[in-house]
């Protein structure tokens, strides 16, 4: 009887981290299966939370080798271009995407290393940044930014 209380409770030990990260995921902008199916990579969310911005959330594939960021909410500077500026290194550069609604720019150079896919846009008052790590190469990184586009918008 002792033995199965005690199972039952290191049981119920280990599966409440799992809960709560489930009860974090569903504040994330996207779903892992979205984004799995959207970036043609298994992905499932690592940490959920408050970012920079508002809601954010970093999704990674089971050998954690490529991890998304993406971090959503209202724009704390007077432009998207303000706050990346702001929060980006001296001598970053964004290339805008053709015809955008929402002014998205994708990395175009990074300031001591190579760039990576990242998104970033306006969109209804708020600010998206979406980074890929553990990309490398620039037809790799030209690759991602244009499933990175395609992506549906938040806020919707």
């Amino acid at each position: 009887m002792q033995r199965l209380l005690l199972i039952n409770l290191l049981c119920l030990a280990c599966s409440a981290p799992q809960m709560a990260l489930a009860a974090e995921a569903q504040d994330c902008p996207f779903t892992a299966d979205y984004l799995s199916q959207r970036l043609d990579k298994k992905l499932k969310v690592v940490t959920a939370g408050k970012g920079l911005l508002g809601k954010a959330c970093e999704y990674a594939d089971d050998k954690r080798s490529v991890k998304i960021a993406v971090d959503a909410g209202p724009n704390p500077a007077p432009s998207g271009e303000m706050w990346r500026k702001m929060s980006n290194p001296p001598g970053t550069k964004w290339e805008s995407v053709p015809n955008d609604a929402d002014k998205a720019v994708t990395l175009a150079a990074y300031p001591n290393g190579e760039p990576y896919p990242a998104l970033s846009y306006e969109r209804k008052g708020w600010l998206v940044t979406i980074n890929v790590m553990g990309v490398s190469g620039k037809a790799a990184v030209g690759q991602w930014n244009a499933k990175l586009v395609h992506l549906k918008r938040l806020p919707e």
